[in-house]
């Protein structure tokens, strides 16, 4: 396995990083659309919108709308801004340097309860209950100890945002494989991070999705639990979220890029082989690990129900004192 050079940003940091940094018009890395001029798009009957991702297949299907032209039909030029987590994006999203984010239903949801003006303006994608390498999982490296969710117990385990899906569905999964949730030491890290931690024994445990799930198994490590079936949240693990201050001001902006990203995962729920192609170009995965990845289900349906149990959790597991109120968070036209 090879092994990268790894550094740990604050979130502040990061933040302050992804208000200073771009992408090409169009593109994250190897994609087909031109850079805009300074100062606005390629074509001046287009919108510049922003979403910020970080590091996942999310990268592969959203750059196969962009290449699709599905946003460009909603009147949107979209550009892509990766970092680490979207907890670390929300300062750039309050600030408008992000017009949307793609994010674990936790940040907004914790956003709003802290009093930022935040909404979730769409679903994105759910978890496949019939296989685990579709979505975030708990992995450890090759002859690691580890086999269980209770195992986990005493150990540092990597999550790619503090408070977020990982550490209230991590500390479930422990939980309800009778172990202690409090005994888990959790740091931050993205998930291209993962496979040069374990190697290196920084972590004992991380959680990752495709495709560097792939990569890490098929260097010899393992997957130890799936945390996210385990804890009943399959239903809405990622969501689109964008200011309060948008939706109000700029319904129809919102509209337009929702009916963008419904034609965007609808084709690339059903031609999974053209996301992959991409993820080389896009994230710098292997090109065996790409072939191999199996993907979460791209859907832009809002599961309601599913964000209540998230508030349960959050609750349940200190991340909130107050449940935090779903109804005013969920965007309505």
């Amino acid at each position: 396995m090879k092994t990268t050079t790894t550094r740990l940003l604050s979130a502040g940091a990061l933040a302050a990083a992804l208000m200073l940094s771009g992408c090409a018009s169009g593109s994250i890395s190897g994609g087909n659309a031109e850079a805009a001029p300074s100062g606005g798009s390629a074509n001046s009957d287009l919108r510049d919108v922003t979403i910020g991702l970080f590091p996942s297949s999310a990268v592969g299907a959203i750059q196969l709308g962009i290449d699709k032209g599905y946003f460009k039909e909603e009147g949107i030029n979209l550009k892509m801004l990766l970092g680490q987590g979207s907890a670390a994006q929300l300062p750039a999203l309050s600030s408008g340097s992000l017009e949307f984010m793609l994010a674990s239903p936790t940040t907004p949801l914790v956003a709003a309860a802290q009093g930022l003006d935040v909404k979730i303006v769409s679903g994105y994608a759910r978890n496949r209950p019939d296989m685990v390498e579709d979505s975030v999982a708990v992995l450890v490296g090759p002859g690691s100890d580890i086999h269980r969710a209770k195992d986990l117990e005493g150990k540092t385990v990597s999550i790619n945002a503090l408070g977020s899906i990982g550490e209230i569905g991590i500390k479930e999964a422990v939980e309800r494989d009778g172990g202690d949730p409090g005994k888990v030491t959790f740091v931050q890290l993205g998930f291209n991070e993962v496979a040069a931690q374990l190697e290196s024994g920084a972590i004992d445990a991380g959680m990752a999705g495709p495709p560097f799930m792939q990569q890490i198994v098929a260097d010899g490590g393992a997957v130890i639990s799936d945390f996210i079936q385990k804890a009943g949240l399959g239903g809405a693990e990622l969501v689109i979220a964008s200011s309060g201050a948008l939706t109000k001001n700029d319904p129809e902006l919102v509209e337009d890029f929702t009916a963008g990203l419904d034609k965007t995962l609808d084709y690339a729920e059903k031609h999974q082989d053209e996301v992959r192609d991409l993820l080389p170009a896009a994230l710098g995965t292997s090109p065996e690990a790409a072939a191999k990845t199996e993907f979460i289900e791209w859907n832009a349906e809002l599961d309601v129900d599913a964000l209540n149990q998230f508030a349960d959790l959050m609750t349940k597991h200190g991340v909130l004192e107050t449940r935090p109120n779903v109804e005013n968070t969920v965007w309505t036209k």
